[in-house]
């Protein structure tokens, strides 16, 4: 077997493969950088196994994006805040495993339901937020807020997780210069144009899940390719207010707050913008998130 064909049978694990000290049981889902697998622990617990894709293994930055990740994630400890258990390589291909969220992810959620409850959405941003300000006040922009990167347990309690495109304002930056990185249904203007990013990207990004849980879709889904792109540039959000009864006029000009354009027109911090929408919705506020 060739080096290539070596790197790709490690990369794509069959059920019963041991990586590590783990056994592999099935594939849980595909992302840009790699896959993500349930597997089983010695101790017969459950954790997720992170593989980068063969074709990244042997890429150096993407080696180094990925190394991040795991060093990024065991920097940032809280509790809604996916936890590192253990990194390793296997075969040439690098592996990082995390807590088991059996719960499924916000997007899985999102398309089960159509629309989420206001009640629901609320508690959902009220645990993403301080997971996501805790990443910010160790120096780090997670860049690709979305509901795929939202792990919901089966109590509904919420963690953020999958820093594969953070970026650490104070360490080296892995991108060219001028190169935008993240999903386009989600990417702030700043980001879009390649500029430098805060933390202001992230809470955009949290405004657009925010929309996407009551209304069932992101802001500019109606728009195809680059359309999207241009739309956050240039155009007004539509306010969630128009299509939901349960959603007051006040309570939408809040959630449409961290839609702004200019990064400093919006919210401080993630936690800023949750604590504006629980009050706009008339709920008292809190910290950790999880359904009713």
């Amino acid at each position: 077997m060739n080096d290539k064909a070596r790197l790709e049978a490690a990369a794509e694990p069959r059920a019963g493969d041991v990586v590590g000290p783990y056994t592999v049981e099935f594939m849980l889902g595909e992302g840009g950088m790699g896959r993500v697998y349930q597997a089983a622990a010695a101790d017969g617990s459950k954790v997720a196994l992170k593989l980068v894709k063969a074709d990244l293994a042997t890429d150096t930055i993407f080696r180094r994006r990925f190394d991040r990740e795991a060093r990024t994630a065991a920097r940032v400890q809280h509790p809604n805040v996916v936890p590192v258990l253990s990194t390793g390589e296997h075969d040439g291909i690098p592996y990082m495993a995390q807590e088991f969220i059996a719960g499924g992810s916000l997007q899985d959620k999102i398309e089960r339901e159509g629309k989420l409850s206001l009640e629901d959405t609320v508690s959902i941003l009220a645990g993403v937020a301080p997971g996501l300000d805790a990443l910010h006040e160790c120096g780090l922009i997670h860049r690709d807020v979305k509901p795929g990167n939202i792990l919901l347990r089966e109590d509904g309690f919420p963690y953020i997780t999958d820093f594969g495109l953070a970026k650490d304002r104070e360490g080296t930056v892995l991108t060219k210069a001028g190169q935008a990185l993240g999903s386009m249904d989600y990417m702030a203007p700043e980001q879009i144009r390649g500029e430098e990013v805060t933390g202001q990207a992230d809470v955009y990004a949290l405004g657009c899940v925010t929309i996407e849980c009551l209304v069932g879709a992101p802001p500019f889904a109606d728009r195809k390719g680059m359309r999207i792109l241009w739309a956050h540039l240039q155009e007004d959000a539509p306010d969630p207010s128009s299509s939901r009864e349960d959603v007051s006029a006040d309570l939408g000009w809040a959630i449409l707050r961290a839609l702004e354009k200019e990064p400093d027109k919006r919210p401080p911090t993630a936690t800023a913008y949750a604590t504006m929408i629980q009050r706009a919705a008339g709920v008292n506020p809190t910290t950790t998130g999880g359904l009713s």
